[in-house]
């Protein structure tokens, strides 16, 4: 007997940079101005049916964030989850890494997508690797992104 597993495809992004005068990798976090139990995040949310994996994490990083210049690294790694608050019962969350030349450190941003997220007021930031804090286990592959973004882009790891 042969068994389906229905879940929702979720795509999250380690959006990375480095700065001349800086000497670590940094990556972009989102903090939620008006739920700051929210934690520390990255950007990231559901895919559609027409898109890869990495093509969502891209626009989910553009409509999150705002971020700009997004070049698309690799896919890392996926983590299933089970639960209730899954309408399929389980989500897959497939995390990538994309590189930017985004020049701003610090910036708010209303999130302008086409789900219920529109309309969130995000506090954007660029932190040290070492030093970015991710909430809720979304920092479960950060080390092979920075690593795998060290060894393309010659950046030292932080």
């Amino acid at each position: 007997m042969r068994e389906t597993l229905h879940f929702r495809q979720r795509a999250s992004a380690y959006v990375l940079r480095r700065r001349p005068d800086r000497p670590d990798a940094e990556v972009l976090v989102m903090l939620h101005r008006d739920v700051p139990e929210a934690g520390v995040q990255l950007p990231g949310g559901g895919a559609h049916a027409d898109e890869t994996v990495g093509e969502a994490a891209v626009r989910e990083a553009v409509e999150e964030t705002g971020v700009r210049g997004l070049v698309f690294g690799e896919v890392l790694g996926n983590k299933l989850m089970r639960g209730a608050a899954y309408a399929e019962g389980h989500q897959v969350t497939t995390y990538s890494w994309l590189r930017t030349d985004e020049a701003r450190d610090a910036w708010d941003h209303i999130v302008v997508s086409a789900d219920e997220d529109d309309g969130l007021r995000v506090r954007c930031e660029f932190r040290p690797v070492g030093q970015a804090g991710i909430d809720w286990g979304m920092d479960l592959f950060l080390p092979q992104a920075a690593a795998r973004f060290a060894a393309a882009f010659r950046a030292p790891v932080g």
